[in-house]
């Protein structure tokens, strides 16, 4: 069973190599999922893709580690990437010929939104995903079935419904939980 939208914030250190990568954007994925929001297989692809873009671009530019935060807004995914480097970022003009440089324009074309702070550490790179909550998408998949009630349906990854008897998920604020990922 998923857990409640109230643990969000989440957030872990990724070390400064570009092969840890992968796991922090598989480990973002799955927080969202244990969140119980209704992730199907574009919006994993699009997560996934937003996550290593801004964490590959922390670890290769400040060669120092970084922190991932994930939260709900209660509308929005919010992923942020924190990093040493006060510098501000933009999207660049890449050349056809060149081997990088394309990577914001990929988040300012998919995310929601995106953007940069200045932060205590140097920056805070984030960008949003608008992603059904459970909730939502129960009702949206129930009413279109109109099979099951909202209330007595679990939306599986693959956007399935299945009776099952769920109590009602609150969402409040709490404190971030910090996890270091090894090395």
């Amino acid at each position: 069973m998923s857990r409640p939208l109230e643990e969000s914030p989440y957030a872990f250190t990724v070390p400064a190599l570009v092969k840890a990568v992968p796991a922090a954007r598989d480990r973002v994925v799955d927080h969202a999922r244990g969140l119980g929001l209704a992730l199907d297989e574009e919006l994993t692809h699009d997560l996934k893709l937003l996550t290593g873009e801004l964490v590959a671009n922390s670890v290769t530019h400040t060669r120092a580690a970084c922190v991932v935060c994930v939260r709900w807004t209660g509308e929005r995914l919010r992923v942020e990437v924190t990093d040493v480097d006060p510098t501000s970022v933009a999207p660049s003009q890449a050349l056809s010929t060149d081997e990088h440089g394309r990577g914001l324009f990929l988040v300012a074309a998919v995310a929601t939104a995106w953007g940069w702070q200045p932060c205590a550490a140097g920056k805070k790179t984030w960008f949003e995903l608008a992603v059904p909550a459970f909730a939502e998408a129960t009702a949206a998949l129930t009413s279109f079935h109109g099979e099951v009630p909202a209330e007595r349906a679990i939306v599986t990854s693959e956007g399935n419904a299945h009776p099952a008897v769920v109590g009602p998920v609150p969402i409040a604020s709490a404190r971030a939980r910090v996890e270091h990922q090894a090395a």
